[in-house]
């Protein structure tokens, strides 16, 4: 972050701060009229207050749509942790309950990033709704300079990422690494597409990303009354298909790699300008109730979640002198020294591969970890110490 950039954010920062130097939610929420927001750390939790006012131009918003203050307070994992399968966005339509879906994430101006909306292929004979074929918002919805709008209750989102915004406001040009734009709801952090060419080289300069997602080609094969038909043209998000090849990205528009914020590595999601803009799924083990919508939604969790383990004290300790990682490149196996009273301390251990797959976890310490006949590439180990964590890159070869 620039020295500009720098003193603005503590320009803004400082009135909804209290004599402690934590988020004053009062203030923030006390604001009505202009962008109030705070990120502060509890913990393992990272949480932020918003009134949900961008700092940025907005609308205008069709019919008599008007941006309206809100009170929102987001929980989520300040150590997220990769989880073996992911998680989309898609509303529970069995429920009434807090069935609306699964916020993104919020921005780094406490906006949130909502791509889905509740909309549906409707049976023009019936009006009944074809529950598996969602709209993409930007299809139906007024959206702003910024791709965002407000729904009936006066509440802005994001339904595409938003561009003039990191273009012109934060005047984001590709010359260097995105600037962090916020938090995913399963606390992995949100960049823009420019990032550096090789995850693992913050020296090896910054190339521009797409996501992997393509249209199908050839129609639908529904009868235009039942279900959609037509070529596919991107009007439902079901016309969308992932092909792997096509970007460095996965499936959730993320990679695992270095960032300035996150120089030893770690799980970032991408904006992009293709389609889904906003990524459509989540990779990290927990998402907070505090990101769902709907009705009736339970409490937070996240001082749960996000606290397996006892916070401990390890300020003393220089990870440095006390651990060591051999072979690197390793063949069969890795073993791991690590000083004797640090061991116990190791509440868990993750193997990761360049597409932020799980390859291998333990939930305590290990000496050795066997990786014979794991495909040859570069690895993170990623080790969780109560409060700390810390993650090495590690080459495997044949």
């Amino acid at each position: 972050m620039d020295t500009k950039r720098l003193i603005l954010w503590i320009f803004v920062l400082m009135p909804f701060l209290n004599s402690n130097g934590q988020c004053n939610s009062s203030a923030i929420f006390a604001n009505d009229s202009t962008n109030a927001f705070c990120f502060e750390i509890e913990d393992h939790v990272r949480k932020c207050y918003t009134n949900d006012i961008p700092s940025h131009e907005y609308g205008p918003f069709g019919g008599n749509g008007a941006i309206v203050a809100q009170d929102f307070e987001y929980s989520m994992c300040r150590y997220p942790e990769l989880d073996t399968e992911t998680s989309n966005l898609f509303e529970d339509t069995t429920s009434q309950l807090c069935a609306g879906g699964v916020v993104f994430g919020v921005s780094n101006i406490g906006i949130n990033y909502s791509p889905f909306a509740r909309l549906y292929f409707v049976n023009p004979s019936t009006s009944e709704e074809n529950l598996n074929f969602h709209v993409e918002a930007d299809f139906t919805l007024n959206m702003d300079l910024n791709g965002g709008h407000v729904n009936v209750l006066g509440r802005y989102h994001y339904h595409t990422a938003p561009i003039d915004y990191i273009t012109n406001d934060l005047n984001v040009d590709g010359n260097s690494h995105s600037p962090l734009l916020g938090y995913a709801a399963d606390g992995f952090p949100i960049y823009y597409r420019y990032l550096y060419t090789n995850p693992l080289d913050s020296t090896a300069g910054v190339s521009s990303f797409e996501s992997s997602y393509v249209l199908k080609t050839g129609n639908r094969s529904g009868d235009g009354i039942s279900a959609p038909n037509g070529a596919f043209d991107g009007t439902y998000f079901e016309d969308f298909e992932f092909v792997g090849i096509a970007s460095d990205l996965d499936e959730c528009s993320g990679r695992y790699g270095v960032t300035p914020e996150y120089p030893e590595g770690t799980y970032y999601y991408v904006l992009t300008d293709n389609w889904p803009n906003i990524p459509r799924c989540h990779k990290g083990k927990f998402v907070d109730n505090s990101f769902r919508i709907g009705p009736n939604c339970p409490d937070s969790e996240a001082a749960t979640d996000c606290s397996i383990v006892p916070i401990l004290d390890l300020d003393d300790h220089t990870f440095s002198l006390d651990y060591d990682l051999y072979p690197n490149p390793a063949v069969n196996k890795i073993i791991i020294e690590l000083a004797d009273n640090l061991q116990d301390d190791v509440s868990a251990i993750r193997l990761y591969n360049i597409h932020a797959k799980t390859v291998f976890k333990a939930d305590c310490f290990q000496e050795e970890i066997s990786v014979e006949g794991f495909p040859p590439g570069t690895y993170f180990i990623q080790f969780n110490f109560g409060n700390d964590q810390l993650t090495k890159k590690i080459i495997i070869q044949n």
